[in-house]
């Protein structure tokens, strides 16, 4: 978090990409450090949030992270100053959504270094009661589209 990012500019149901930029921390050895991959990913989730709907949970309620799974590709090599990062909503279902981030960097070219499959869940603001997602908020989510992938 903390990360500034510049968004490209977006049509509807289009993937959503934030540049990040990089830290000495960011690396460990020669290379960005593992962990910091899934930190890219909920950075540029939260940055696609507040883009798409002008402030965090504005039409979308609380969700939280249920799952996660991070494809290590490649690695992004000491010397690289950012990483863009790739944000999509693949699934809506009843009361979770499933988004993708795919994460990358312009030293290495166009394919991704790791791709996060993230379920989120929506919560109440007590963070413990599951909500039903609404027709809005699925809309919203698919970015008008019938649904994703």
């Amino acid at each position: 978090m903390g990360s500034h990012a510049a968004p490209d500019t977006q049509t509807p149901g289009a993937v959503h990409r934030v540049h990040i930029p990089l830290r000495i921390a960011d690396f460990v050895g020669q290379h960005v450090n593992n962990v910091r991959f899934q930190e890219f990913s909920q950075d540029a989730r939260l940055m696609w949030f507040r883009d798409e709907f002008g402030v965090p949970g504005s039409r979308v309620p609380i969700s939280l992270a249920r799952w996660m799974e991070i494809d290590f590709r490649r690695v992004i090599g000491f010397g690289a100053t950012s990483v863009w990062v790739d944000v999509e909503v693949l699934r809506v279902g009843r009361t979770s959504f499933t988004m993708r981030t795919s994460i990358g960097s312009d030293s290495t070219g166009p394919e991704p270094c790791a791709i996060v499959d993230t379920v989120l869940v929506v919560t109440a603001p007590d963070e413990t009661t599951t909500l039903e997602i609404s027709p809005e908020e699925r809309a919203a989510l698919l970015g008008e589209r019938e649904e994703a992938r």
